[in-house]
C-alpha cells in the first residue's frame, strides 16, 4: 500500500515567491496528496489567491501567528499524510523530488524516520568571479579551522555545529537535516516537535529538529537524487547585524539544550564562538551583531 504525502509550506508576505514555488510543486511526477499552507502574512492576499485557482491537489490554508517553528508545528497538526515534506516558499523543485523521497521511505528500513535532500545551488546566485573564488578560499579556510564550515559528512561536530552533505552525490545516513529539504514519517511527530522556544524567527530550527529526531531513536537518510534550488527571496531577510546576533544566541541555546552535559564538548563550543568573531571581521554590522549576541549569552 502506497503512502500519502503532505507538503507543508510556511510563508509570510511572499506571494510572488509562493506562486513560483507552487508552480514548481505542481510539476512533480509524483504529486503530493495534500498541500498545507501555513501563512503568517500581514494581509490576506495569499488566501485570496488560493481561492481563485483550481489545483489538482487538495489544499488546506491556515493563517497563523508568525514564527517558523510555530508555523511548522501548526502545519504538522493540520496535515494528514503518512509522509510530511517541508519546503521553503522560495524554492524550485527537481521534478522527481517527491518520487525519490517516497522511494526511500518505501524501503521500510528499520528506524528510518526522516529523509534529507540535496541543495543544488550551494552558493545561491553569486557569480563565480575570481574575487569571489579568492574570498571564498580564505573564508572556507578560516571556517574549517574553527569548525564552522557548513559542508561535510552531514554529522554534528563536537561543538554541536551542524554540517550538510549537499556537495555529496552518494546516499548515506546523516545526522543533520537542512530546513527547506526535509521529510518525515508522521509517527516521528508523536515523539518530537519543532522547538517554539528557539529565539527569534527560528534560525537553526533544522539543527534542533535533527537532534530531537536522533534523541528519539530515529535514523535520518540523505537522498541526493531528490534536489531543489533555493532562490533565497530578498523579502523578510535579516540584515548582517540581526543575523549574526541571532546566530550566537540560537547556537548557545541549542548547545545548552543538547550538548552541555558532555563536558568534553565545551572547549569546541568556545572555539567555534571565537571563530565566528574572526570570520565576521569583514563586516562591521556582522561583528557588532556577534558582540551583542555574546553579551546576551554571557550576561545571563
Amino acid at each position: 500500500m502506497s503512502s500519502t504525502i503532505s507538503v507543508i509550506i510556511c510563508t509570510r508576505n511572499r506571494l510572488d515567491d509562493f506562486r513560483e514555488t507552487l508552480a514548481s510543486l505542481l510539476k512533480q511526477k509524483r504529486l503530493p496528496d495534500e498541500l498545507v499552507v501555513v501563512d503568517s502574512s500581514d494581509t490576506p492576499v495569499l488566501e485570496e489567491y488560493l481561492r481563485t485557482v483550481i489545483l489538482p491537489i487538495a489544499v488546506k490554508y491556515i493563517h497563523s501567528a508568525p514564527g517558523l517553528t510555530l508555523q511548522r508545528n501548526v502545519g504538522v497538526r493540520g496535515s494528514s499524510g503518512d509522509l510530511i515534506c517541508f519546503f521553503d516558499d522560495d524554492t524550485e523543485l527537481n521534478e522527481n523530488y517527491l518520487a525519490k523521497i517516497e522511494a526511500v521511505f518505501a524501503r521500510n528500513e528499520l528506524g528510518l524516520g526522516a529523509v534529507g535532500a540535496r541543495l543544488e545551488n550551494l552558493f545561491g546566485d553569486q557569480p563565480m568571479t575570481l574575487r569571489f573564488r579568492l574570498e571564498r578560499a580564505v573564508f572556507v579556510s578560516l571556517r574549517f579551522l574553527f569548525g564552522l564550515d557548513d559542508y561535510g559528512s552531514g554529522r554534528f561536530r563536537l561543538s554541536g555545529m551542524a554540517t550538510f552533505p549537499h556537495h555529496l552525490m552518494k546516499p548515506r545516513y546523516i545526522d543533520c537535516l537542512s530546513g527547506g529539504l526535509m521529510s518525515f514519517r508522521r509517527e516521528v511527530f508523536q515523539k518530537v516537535q519543532f522547538d517554539e522556544g528557539l529565539p527569534g524567527y527560528g534560525l537553526m530550527e533544522d539543527w534542533s529538529i535533527s537532534k530531537s529526531v536522533m534523541d528519539a531513536g530515529y535514523k535520518t537518510y540523505y537522498e541526493p537524487a531528490a534536489s531543489l534550488i533555493h532562490k533565497e527571496s530578498p523579502q523578510n531577510r535579516f540584515d548582517y547585524f540581526r543575523w549574526a546576533e541571532m546566530f550566537i544566541v540560537n547556537y548557545n541555546y541549542l548547545f545548552q539544550k543538547y550538548w552541555r552535559r558532555d563536558w568534553y564538548r565545551i572547549p569546541f563550543y568556545h572555539w567555534a564562538l571565537l571563530g565566528f568573531l574572526v570570520v565576521n571581521f569583514h563586516s562591521r554590522d556582522a561583528l557588532r551583531g556577534a558582540f551583542v549576541g555574546l553579551k546576551k549569552v554571557f550576561s545571563k
